[in-house]
């Protein structure tokens, strides 16, 4: 508000004011559709409890849940953890030839949209106290900070798999050495 009560103090030709005004109410109907974007989204959160649980996963919002959980679709598909993270193109490459093994970079096959909320819910993570983060700072001192987003990605993929596949929420001290691959059964 006090943004624009400056542009009306301002001395501007006709043209020009015509202009930022015609900016402000285009810029107020996208704010106006942004919101009833998150509103709907919120919304999908009571009907589908899939997209709430994994908002308990460090990074991820009502957005990105919706996003990732919209992008595997039935969970049914993927046999492992280590399957959906091969759907998801996050995976490295093998190259083998006789008794040769080489890893290159991600494969890349999959949900494009998929790989952005990952690598989105990353950033996000990486900022708080928690096991993705501790991940990231470890994976960061011999890791370009690419390559250290990814390896996370793939750890926030795996855990994505566990809350959907045992239907619980994400708890740290839930997850044993192998943090993210999968959660163990309740006993």
């Amino acid at each position: 508000a006090s943004g624009r009560t400056w542009l009306k103090n301002q001395k501007l030709s006709e043209a020009t004011r015509e202009s930022v005004e015609q900016l402000l109410r285009f810029h107020d109907f996208l704010t106006t559709e942004r919101e009833k974007s998150e509103t709907s989204l919120r919304g999908m959160e009571k009907d589908f409890p899939e997209i709430a649980r994994l908002q308990t996963l460090p990074g991820l919002g009502h957005i990105l849940s919706a996003v990732i959980w919209s992008e595997i679709g039935d969970l049914k598909r993927f046999d492992s953890p280590r399957a959906l993270v091969n759907y998801t193109g996050l995976a490295p490459s093998l190259y083998e030839s006789g008794e040769r093994s080489v890893r290159g970079g991600i494969t890349r096959p999959g949900p494009v949209w998929l790989r952005w909320a990952l690598i989105t819910a990353v950033n996000a993570a990486t900022h708080g106290h928690n096991a993705f983060a501790r991940r990231y700072r470890r994976l960061r001192r011999h890791k370009l900070p690419n390559g250290a987003k990814t390896a996370v990605a793939r750890s926030i993929a795996r855990c994505a798999y566990g809350v959907l596949k045992h239907g619980v929420d994400y708890q740290e001290q839930r997850w044993g050495r192998k943090a993210g691959i999968e959660m163990e059964q309740e006993a």
